[in-house]
Protein backbone atom coordinates (compact mmCIF):
# COMPACT_ATOMS: atom_id res chain seq x y z
CA UNK A 1 0.00 0.00 0.00
CA UNK A 2 1.52 3.16 -1.01
CA UNK A 3 1.94 5.90 1.76
CA UNK A 4 2.10 9.52 1.71
CA UNK A 5 3.14 11.82 3.83
CA UNK A 6 1.30 15.37 4.03
CA UNK A 7 2.63 17.80 6.55
CA UNK A 8 0.67 20.69 8.02
CA UNK A 9 1.00 23.55 10.44
CA UNK A 10 -3.42 23.81 10.69
CA UNK A 11 -2.62 26.99 8.09
CA UNK A 12 -5.10 28.01 5.03
CA UNK A 13 -2.42 26.98 2.81
CA UNK A 14 -2.01 23.72 4.73
CA UNK A 15 -5.41 22.67 4.82
CA UNK A 16 -5.67 23.50 0.70
CA UNK A 17 -2.52 20.96 0.37
CA UNK A 18 -4.46 18.47 2.52
CA UNK A 19 -7.39 18.71 0.22
CA UNK A 20 -5.64 18.76 -2.68
CA UNK A 21 -3.67 15.05 -1.79
CA UNK A 22 -6.99 13.83 -1.05
CA UNK A 23 -8.47 14.25 -3.76
CA UNK A 24 -5.90 12.75 -5.67
CA UNK A 25 -5.68 9.91 -3.62
CA UNK A 26 -9.02 9.02 -4.85
CA UNK A 27 -7.59 7.03 -7.69
CA UNK A 28 -3.68 6.08 -5.79
CA UNK A 29 -5.61 4.46 -2.68
CA UNK A 30 -2.43 5.68 -0.59
CA UNK A 31 -2.34 5.86 3.32
CA UNK A 32 -2.44 9.53 4.73
CA UNK A 33 -0.20 10.54 7.38
CA UNK A 34 -0.83 13.82 9.10
CA UNK A 35 2.22 15.48 10.38
CA UNK A 36 2.96 18.20 12.22
CA UNK A 37 6.16 19.70 13.86
CA UNK A 38 6.31 22.32 16.18
CA UNK A 39 9.13 24.61 17.48
CA UNK A 40 10.05 25.40 21.26
CA UNK A 41 10.71 29.25 21.22
CA UNK A 42 14.25 30.48 22.59
CA UNK A 43 14.86 33.71 23.50
CA UNK A 44 18.03 35.59 24.42
CA UNK A 45 17.23 38.91 26.28
CA UNK A 46 17.72 40.21 30.07
CA UNK A 47 14.18 41.52 29.76
CA UNK A 48 11.52 38.39 31.58
CA UNK A 49 9.48 36.86 28.99
CA UNK A 50 6.72 34.60 29.16
CA UNK A 51 7.14 31.29 26.48
CA UNK A 52 5.71 28.37 25.84
CA UNK A 53 6.76 25.27 26.97
CA UNK A 54 7.25 22.01 25.22
CA UNK A 55 4.83 20.11 27.16
CA UNK A 56 2.22 23.21 26.48
CA UNK A 57 3.01 23.28 22.35
CA UNK A 58 2.80 19.37 22.50
CA UNK A 59 -0.15 19.48 23.74
CA UNK A 60 -1.81 22.31 22.08
CA UNK A 61 -0.25 20.60 18.70
CA UNK A 62 -2.09 17.49 19.40
CA UNK A 63 -4.90 19.06 19.99
CA UNK A 64 -4.85 20.62 16.46
CA UNK A 65 -3.89 17.49 15.07
CA UNK A 66 -6.79 15.19 16.90
CA UNK A 67 -9.79 17.46 15.23
CA UNK A 68 -8.50 17.82 12.20
CA UNK A 69 -8.05 14.44 11.82
CA UNK A 70 -11.27 13.45 13.09
CA UNK A 71 -13.21 15.78 10.51
CA UNK A 72 -10.68 14.04 7.63
CA UNK A 73 -11.92 10.67 8.70
CA UNK A 74 -15.86 11.15 8.62
CA UNK A 75 -15.15 13.15 5.29
CA UNK A 76 -13.15 10.27 3.99
CA UNK A 77 -14.30 6.70 5.42
CA UNK A 78 -12.08 4.53 3.57
CA UNK A 79 -8.83 6.53 4.00
CA UNK A 80 -6.55 4.79 6.63
CA UNK A 81 -4.90 7.90 8.40
CA UNK A 82 -1.38 8.18 10.97
CA UNK A 83 -0.61 11.06 12.66
CA UNK A 84 2.34 12.07 14.18
CA UNK A 85 3.51 15.00 16.33
CA UNK A 86 7.22 16.14 16.45
CA UNK A 87 8.80 18.81 18.00
CA UNK A 88 11.75 20.10 15.61
CA UNK A 89 12.00 22.83 13.01
CA UNK A 90 9.75 21.22 10.13
CA UNK A 91 12.02 21.31 7.09
CA UNK A 92 14.06 18.56 8.91
CA UNK A 93 11.32 16.57 10.95
CA UNK A 94 9.56 16.27 7.42
CA UNK A 95 12.34 14.42 6.21
CA UNK A 96 13.14 12.32 9.05
CA UNK A 97 9.42 11.29 9.06
CA UNK A 98 9.20 10.51 5.18
CA UNK A 99 12.77 8.33 6.04
CA UNK A 100 11.07 6.40 9.03
CA UNK A 101 7.71 5.72 7.39
CA UNK A 102 9.23 5.26 3.78
CA UNK A 103 7.01 7.22 2.56
CA UNK A 104 6.40 7.01 -1.52
CA UNK A 105 5.80 10.77 -1.61
CA UNK A 106 5.08 14.06 0.21
CA UNK A 107 2.62 16.39 -0.42
CA UNK A 108 3.05 20.03 0.97
CA UNK A 109 1.58 23.46 -0.08
CA UNK A 110 3.79 26.13 -1.16
CA UNK A 111 3.57 29.94 -1.06
CA UNK A 112 5.53 32.24 -3.66
CA UNK A 113 8.64 33.72 -2.15
CA UNK A 114 10.70 36.83 -4.33
CA UNK A 115 13.14 39.12 -3.66
CA UNK A 116 15.44 38.51 -0.44
CA UNK A 117 13.45 36.53 1.25
CA UNK A 118 13.60 33.80 -2.05
CA UNK A 119 17.38 34.56 -2.19
CA UNK A 120 18.48 34.19 1.56
CA UNK A 121 15.34 32.30 3.38
CA UNK A 122 13.95 30.17 1.16
CA UNK A 123 10.74 28.24 2.09
CA UNK A 124 10.09 25.19 4.25
CA UNK A 125 9.21 23.29 0.83
CA UNK A 126 12.34 24.64 -1.26
CA UNK A 127 14.25 22.98 1.93
CA UNK A 128 12.70 19.57 2.04
CA UNK A 129 12.89 19.51 -1.83
CA UNK A 130 16.14 19.64 -1.33
CA UNK A 131 17.12 16.90 0.71
CA UNK A 132 14.27 14.56 0.82
CA UNK A 133 14.95 10.61 -0.58
CA UNK A 134 11.18 10.79 -1.97
CA UNK A 135 9.22 12.56 -4.33
CA UNK A 136 8.16 15.27 -3.22
CA UNK A 137 4.97 17.07 -4.25
CA UNK A 138 4.20 21.35 -4.06
CA UNK A 139 0.49 22.38 -4.33
CA UNK A 140 -0.01 26.28 -5.03
CA UNK A 141 -2.42 28.15 -2.84
CA UNK A 142 -4.09 29.04 -5.49
CA UNK A 143 -4.28 25.40 -7.27
CA UNK A 144 -7.52 23.24 -6.71
CA UNK A 145 -7.23 19.77 -7.72
CA UNK A 146 -9.20 18.35 -11.41
CA UNK A 147 -8.41 15.52 -13.37
CA UNK A 148 -4.95 15.55 -14.93
CA UNK A 149 -5.48 15.84 -19.12
CA UNK A 150 -1.82 17.26 -19.52
CA UNK A 151 0.93 16.36 -17.66
CA UNK A 152 4.74 17.36 -18.67
CA UNK A 153 7.71 15.53 -17.51
CA UNK A 154 10.63 18.11 -18.40
CA UNK A 155 13.87 15.96 -19.18
CA UNK A 156 17.59 15.71 -20.42
CA UNK A 157 16.75 12.23 -22.12
CA UNK A 158 19.28 10.79 -19.16
CA UNK A 159 19.02 7.35 -18.83
CA UNK A 160 17.95 7.36 -15.30
CA UNK A 161 15.07 9.70 -16.66
CA UNK A 162 13.35 6.30 -17.81
CA UNK A 163 12.68 5.34 -13.60
CA UNK A 164 10.87 8.72 -13.49
CA UNK A 165 9.02 8.52 -16.31
CA UNK A 166 7.24 5.17 -14.65
CA UNK A 167 6.29 7.31 -11.62
CA UNK A 168 4.55 10.19 -13.54
CA UNK A 169 2.56 7.71 -15.71
CA UNK A 170 1.15 6.91 -12.12
CA UNK A 171 -0.37 9.77 -12.19
CA UNK A 172 -1.27 10.25 -16.26
CA UNK A 173 -2.83 6.25 -16.50
CA UNK A 174 -5.68 6.57 -14.37
CA UNK A 175 -6.98 9.73 -16.15
CA UNK A 176 -5.34 8.56 -19.74
CA UNK A 177 -3.56 11.39 -19.44
CA UNK A 178 -1.28 13.17 -22.15
CA UNK A 179 2.79 12.99 -21.29
CA UNK A 180 4.89 15.17 -22.62
CA UNK A 181 8.26 14.62 -22.21
CA UNK A 182 9.63 18.23 -22.54
CA UNK A 183 13.37 18.74 -23.26
CA UNK A 184 14.53 22.72 -23.74
CA UNK A 185 17.55 23.21 -25.18
CA UNK A 186 19.64 26.32 -24.77
CA UNK A 187 22.27 25.51 -27.66
CA UNK A 188 24.84 23.90 -25.76
CA UNK A 189 24.52 20.76 -28.09
CA UNK A 190 24.05 20.13 -32.14
CA UNK A 191 21.22 19.59 -32.77
CA UNK A 192 21.26 16.71 -34.26
CA UNK A 193 22.68 14.65 -31.01
CA UNK A 194 19.51 15.60 -29.27
CA UNK A 195 17.10 14.44 -31.84
CA UNK A 196 19.21 11.54 -32.28
CA UNK A 197 18.83 11.30 -28.17
CA UNK A 198 15.18 11.84 -29.02
CA UNK A 199 14.72 9.33 -31.22
CA UNK A 200 16.50 6.59 -28.94
CA UNK A 201 14.17 7.74 -25.94
CA UNK A 202 11.05 7.28 -28.09
CA UNK A 203 12.04 3.41 -28.96
CA UNK A 204 12.28 2.77 -24.67
CA UNK A 205 9.20 4.37 -24.03
CA UNK A 206 7.26 2.82 -26.81
CA UNK A 207 8.58 -0.24 -25.63
CA UNK A 208 9.13 -0.44 -21.41
CA UNK A 209 5.87 1.49 -20.98
CA UNK A 210 2.94 0.63 -23.64
CA UNK A 211 1.52 4.16 -23.11
CA UNK A 212 -0.19 5.55 -25.79
CA UNK A 213 -0.42 8.80 -25.02
CA UNK A 214 2.65 10.00 -24.68
CA UNK A 215 4.71 12.79 -27.19
CA UNK A 216 7.73 14.56 -26.73
CA UNK A 217 8.74 18.21 -27.62
CA UNK A 218 12.12 20.05 -28.38
CA UNK A 219 12.13 23.11 -27.26
CA UNK A 220 14.77 26.44 -27.74
CA UNK A 221 14.98 28.64 -24.95
CA UNK A 222 18.03 30.64 -23.26
CA UNK A 223 16.47 30.69 -20.21
CA UNK A 224 15.29 27.55 -19.34
CA UNK A 225 13.39 29.01 -16.37
CA UNK A 226 11.28 30.97 -18.83
CA UNK A 227 10.98 28.40 -21.49
CA UNK A 228 9.36 25.86 -19.56
CA UNK A 229 6.81 28.67 -17.71
CA UNK A 230 6.14 29.56 -20.89
CA UNK A 231 5.53 26.47 -22.39
CA UNK A 232 3.25 25.16 -19.23
CA UNK A 233 0.95 28.04 -19.59
CA UNK A 234 0.73 27.79 -23.37
CA UNK A 235 -0.26 23.95 -23.41
CA UNK A 236 -2.32 24.69 -19.96
CA UNK A 237 -0.66 21.70 -18.29
CA UNK A 238 -2.09 20.29 -15.02
CA UNK A 239 1.06 19.04 -13.25
CA UNK A 240 4.78 19.47 -13.99
CA UNK A 241 7.75 16.70 -12.99
CA UNK A 242 11.46 17.67 -12.85
CA UNK A 243 14.04 15.73 -11.76
CA UNK A 244 16.82 17.60 -8.99
CA UNK A 245 20.53 16.80 -7.77
CA UNK A 246 22.09 16.93 -4.55
CA UNK A 247 24.03 20.31 -4.78
CA UNK A 248 27.20 21.27 -2.79
CA UNK A 249 27.12 23.51 -0.08
CA UNK A 250 28.61 26.69 -1.79
CA UNK A 251 26.27 25.69 -4.62
CA UNK A 252 23.21 25.99 -2.17
CA UNK A 253 24.67 29.50 -1.20
CA UNK A 254 24.85 30.82 -4.28
CA UNK A 255 21.95 29.63 -6.77
CA UNK A 256 18.66 28.06 -6.60
CA UNK A 257 18.07 25.02 -8.77
CA UNK A 258 15.84 25.67 -11.49
CA UNK A 259 13.19 23.04 -9.87
CA UNK A 260 13.21 24.81 -6.67
CA UNK A 261 12.77 28.56 -8.62
CA UNK A 262 9.86 26.51 -10.41
CA UNK A 263 7.94 24.98 -6.92
CA UNK A 264 8.26 28.56 -5.95
CA UNK A 265 6.76 30.53 -8.85
CA UNK A 266 4.39 27.66 -10.61
CA UNK A 267 0.99 27.76 -10.67
CA UNK A 268 0.86 24.08 -11.12
CA UNK A 269 1.65 21.49 -8.82
CA UNK A 270 4.99 20.11 -9.24
CA UNK A 271 6.62 16.86 -8.70
CA UNK A 272 10.44 16.73 -7.14
CA UNK A 273 12.80 13.18 -8.10
CA UNK A 274 15.71 13.90 -6.13
CA UNK A 275 18.82 11.63 -8.36
CA UNK A 276 22.05 11.12 -6.86
CA UNK A 277 25.05 12.16 -8.12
Amino acid sequence: MRTYLVPTDFSDNAKHAIDYALSLNKTMNARIILFHSYVVPVYSTDIPLTVPQDAELRQASEEAMEKLCSRLKKENPSTEFITQVQQGYPEEEIVIAADKHKVEMIIMGTQGASGLREALVGTISAAVMENANCPVMTVPAECNFKPFKKIVFATNYAEGDFHYIEHVLDFARPYSADLVLLHISSGEFERSLEFDAIERFKERIKEDTKYKNVTFKLLESKDVYKGMNHYLEEVQADLVAMTMRKRSFIQKLFKRSITQKMAYHSEIPLIAFHVNG
